[in-house]
């Protein structure tokens, strides 16, 4: 019991309440081991007595994680961590696991981590709503949606037209319906656009930092990475480039990954032209341009181009959530019959039944309503990240606030983001170092993301944060041995 009692640290004055921060504290001395598979926990009296508690906290507590499966409840014998858990590797990093009783062998399912990037909240999906449009869709075309259609590569036409019609009027890009392919998630895009465009040894220009997915998408094809520095407005000037002819230059200006800047229209230009004059393609990645706060979202790249030399990717991952695996390319017309035929080579066509439910969604006007209110929640909460980190005092400094899923914190000079970062992952944090998104060195950095956590959620773990700081950054910004 004395470890335990260690262990579960309550304080009455945190925010959290303390049910909150007993539930938590349990939680993590499952996952880590240190209460095991099919051992008892005490008895909600004596460890509400030990704890100075209600033993109503306790036994609220106890049911919330019976009903999360990580305890038991067995009848004259008491409560107990619960055995199904045995299976589970214990690792002190683990994420959040919620395995249900009698699973057996099947793989728990996992939340993100705090502050994990690029997580959307799922919790806001209407997922009533789109199981009625399933169904709906299954009763009156559920035959055609359920059969073999090779010559539909690129996806059903009328998720095609919603998505064509939907660019054009928020994102300024101008499409016919037919050069719109969808695709098993915006990673599958890159991955088949390395395939038809790029060629071993040929060049791919980058942003550095940036989407580590879209580099292996080109290193995979044997491709030379050529990296371009990123500053406070995003992707530099190409004026060093004029002595190169890349295959493709792949960017995300609308946000930048992942420092957040945006690029201003000046340099939109500058990179449309050298595209042009380099008759080279540009892949622009548009992964959350949704999600701005203060103004207006900023009109795609694609919006400026007059020479068809921009490709536009996609993602309904982050808009809607990340297992519906819909994303989509604007292709010019040159390259959609090309597109197809590789991509049925890969998989011969996507999930039709979801293709079918998400252009129905999109034409209901639910889909606009969902983004609505999911920038309404994500402002609320990048909002309560910033104030909590202030008054915390975190050794941190964010810009790039104006939208977005994530933020860049940027550390003290001398900071070993790298291996800080590690530290924080062994106590739950999952906090990627801007090093893991550069080719070289970099200003010392972690990229938090804020949208799939609730703002109590947001303020204790802040808390928390804080408090690992504290004891790993120095004033002189090394870090603790």
């Amino acid at each position: 019991m004395a470890p335990l009692l260690e262990a579960l640290v309550l304080d009455p004055g945190a925010e959290a309440s303390l049910q909150e921060q007993l539930w938590l504290g349990l939680k993590r001395l499952i996952q880590r081991g240190t209460l095991r598979p099919g051992r008892p926990v005490p008895s909600s009296r004596s460890l509400a007595e030990d704890l100075s508690v209600s033993r109503n906290t306790v036994m609220a507590t106890y049911d919330r994680l019976i009903g999360e499966g990580y305890l038991e409840s067995r009848p004259r014998s008491g409560v107990f961590v619960s055995a199904s858990l045995a299976s589970v590797p214990r690792h002190s990093d683990r994420p959040r696991v919620h395995p249900a009783p009698d699973v057996g062998d099947v793989e728990p399912l996992l939340d993100p981590l705090p502050f994990r990037p690029c997580q959307p909240d799922v919790r806001l999906f209407p997922l009533a709503l789109w199981n009625r449009l399933r169904a709906r869709r299954l009763r009156t075309d559920g035959t055609r949606l359920l059969q073999y259609q090779s010559n539909l590569a690129l996806g059903l036409p009328e998720l095609r037209r919603s998505l064509a019609s939907y660019l054009r009027d928020s994102r300024g890009v101008q499409c016919a319906w037919r050069q719109v392919a969808i695709t098993s998630g915006s990673q599958q895009a890159l991955f088949l656009l390395a395939q038809l465009l790029v060629r071993p040894g040929s060049t791919v220009v980058m942003e550095d930092p940036g989407y580590a997915g879209a580099r292996q998408a080109w290193l995979q094809r044997g491709a030379t990475l050529e990296p371009v520095a990123i500053d406070e407005q995003g992707l530099v000037s190409p004026t060093a480039l004029d002595d190169l002819k890349p295959a493709l230059i792949y960017v995300t200006p609308s946000r930048q990954f992942p420092t957040g800047a945006c690029l201003p229209v000046s340099r939109r230009l500058e990179w449309l032209a050298y595209a042009r004059r380099r008759a080279t393609w540009i892949v622009e990645d548009d992964y959350d341009s949704e999600f701005r706060y203060g103004r207006p979202p900023t009109p795609s790249l694609h919006s400026f181009d007059t020479a068809g030399r921009v490709i536009y990717v996609g993602s309904m991952s982050k808009v809607l959530f990340p297992s519906l695996r819909i994303g989509y390319v604007v292709l010019p017309h040159a390259l959609v019959e090309p597109f197809g035929a590789l991509r049925s080579v890969v998989d011969d066509h996507g999930p039709f039944v979801d293709q079918a439910v998400l252009a129905a969604f999109i034409d209901s006007g639910a889909f606009y309503t969902h983004i609505r209110r999911c920038r309404r929640h994500y402002a609320e909460r990048q909002q309560v990240f910033l104030e909590s980190a202030r008054r915390a005092g975190l050794p941190l400094r964010f810009s790039q606030t104006d939208g977005g899923m994530n933020l860049l914190g940027r550390l003290p000079a001398g900071v070993d983001d790298v291996r800080l970062s590690r530290r924080l992952r062994t106590r739950d944090f999952d906090v990627p170092p801007l090093a893991a998104y550069a080719f070289r060195p970099q200003p010392p950095g972690l990229v938090f993301g804020y949208t799939a956590f609730e703002p109590k959620t947001i303020r204790h773990e802040v808390q928390r944060l804080s408090r690992l700081l504290s004891t790993r950054v120095e004033r002189g910004g090394g870090v603790r041995q």
